[in-house]
């Protein structure tokens, strides 16, 4: 009986901390059905300036915890862009081109809801968290406003060692992205 009531406050314990941890800020957006939405159809820049260190693919397929999976090699002779194709309210097309040519293609699943497309949020867990461990967060959503898309993105680890030292990071980014056709 003990060790039930444990688990239980355990489960309770992880589900508030997953709950209320790494919000986005208020809804900033006029869209408010998915017909004015499927406006984000289109050809985009693929980074965010002309330093070229922050890239679409890389900030909506990749999770900061397994980057190299998602990395981009991208020679700077070379011309990218992205197209967005939103299929249905919860799969949105994202392929990458070089020079004109197609180079990566990905489905990126989530939600629209209130004008926004939510990317499915991706959770890992090290250890035992709380005890000696950590749970990790990854949020994502895409914003589509003016002639641009805004990706805001919410990375939030946190845990504790025995409960006694409680830790963690939040790191919140929004990245906008020119529509260039």
């Amino acid at each position: 009986m003990r060790c039930r009531i444990i688990n239980i406050a355990v489960f309770i314990v992880f589900i508030l901390t997953i709950s209320s941890c790494a919000s986005f800020s208020k809804d900033v957006t006029s869209i408010n059905s998915y017909s004015e939405f499927k406006k984000i159809d289109g050809k985009y820049s693929i980074y965010t300036d002309s330093l070229r260190k922050s890239n679409i693919y890389e900030n909506l397929v990749g999770v900061w915890w397994n980057s190299e999976k998602s990395k981009l090699d991208l020679d700077p002779n070379n011309k990218y862009f992205a197209e967005l194709k939103l299929i249905n309210e919860k799969e949105l097309k994202l392929i990458i081109y070089q020079n004109d040519v197609e180079m990566k293609n990905e489905i990126i699943k989530g939600k629209f809801k209130k004008g926004i497309f939510y990317v499915k949020q991706n959770l890992s867990i090290s250890g035992l968290p709380y005890v000696f461990g950590t749970f990790i967060n990854d949020k994502k959503r895409i914003i589509l406003k003016d002639n641009s898309i805004f990706i805001e993105r919410i990375r939030h680890e946190f845990g504790a060692i025995f409960v006694i030292f409680p830790a963690g990071f939040k790191n919140t980014k929004l990245l906008e992205f020119k529509r260039i056709e």
